[in-house]
């Protein structure tokens, strides 16, 4: 099993979304996040969340964003219940493979101030 977490400013990633607007979001987060985020009028804790999920998740693998991982191998999405899980891409799936990994739980929480995320692998 590996644990990794992290927490984020909100008002760092929304320095970030304000100054590169465009370039960032795309940049960090996949096609479908973004529009989880929206373009016109960007839900910031929800971005500063999915950041901290993409850190956490790098950590738990040790790796950080070396060997080839980028920040769109790593995407957030929510199930009926509203529960985050990963999707998967690149790099990050086939090391996930390489190290025996079959699952990931995630949970972020965000208020005004900080997000924060958990990420177990098994």
């Amino acid at each position: 099993m590996r644990i990794g977490t992290d927490i984020v400013e909100v008002s760092r990633i929304g320095r970030a979304v304000a100054n590169w607007q465009n370039d960032f979001l795309q940049r960090v987060y996949t096609e479908q996040e973004v529009i989880k985020i929206g373009l016109a009028d960007p839900n910031i804790e929800r971005a500063a969340g999915f950041w901290a999920a993409k850190e956490a998740l790098v950590k738990a693998l040790g790796c950080g964003y070396r060997e080839g991982i980028k920040f769109q191998d790593i995407e957030i999405s929510h199930d009926d219940y509203g529960c985050p899980y990963f999707i998967f891409a690149g790099r990050v799936k086939i090391m996930l493979g390489e190290k025996g990994i079959q699952h990931a739980s995630l949970s972020i929480s965000h208020c005004q101030s900080y997000a924060t995320a958990v990420v177990i692998l098994y």
